[in-house]
């Protein structure tokens, strides 16, 4: 149990990651798979992702975005100390 959820967070993160790197990268919005994966990303960001409102956007993503990725992985690290304790 604790490898799957491990491996659900660290895919988010990496969603999350990829999301801030395209929009870094300045890639094609018009791009079905950067819709996506944006799309995906703003859903799995919630309430981070109106954390911080700058100037720059591509601040902005990158510091409500990857905040929330930390927080992801943090999460799931100590879910996954919780399940190995309990096993």
């Amino acid at each position: 149990m604790a490898r799957f959820v491990s491996a659900v967070f660290a895919v988010i993160a990496v969603i999350l990651t990829v999301h801030i790197v395209l929009v870094l990268a300045d890639a094609s919005t018009t791009s079905t798979i950067v819709k996506d994966i944006g799309d995906v990303a703003a859903k799995l960001a919630w309430g981070f992702k109106s954390l911080f409102s700058l100037d720059s956007v591509k601040l902005t993503v990158f510091l409500n975005y990857g905040l929330a990725a930390l927080a992801y992985l943090l999460v799931g690290g100590v879910l996954v100390r919780l399940f190995r304790r309990a096993a």
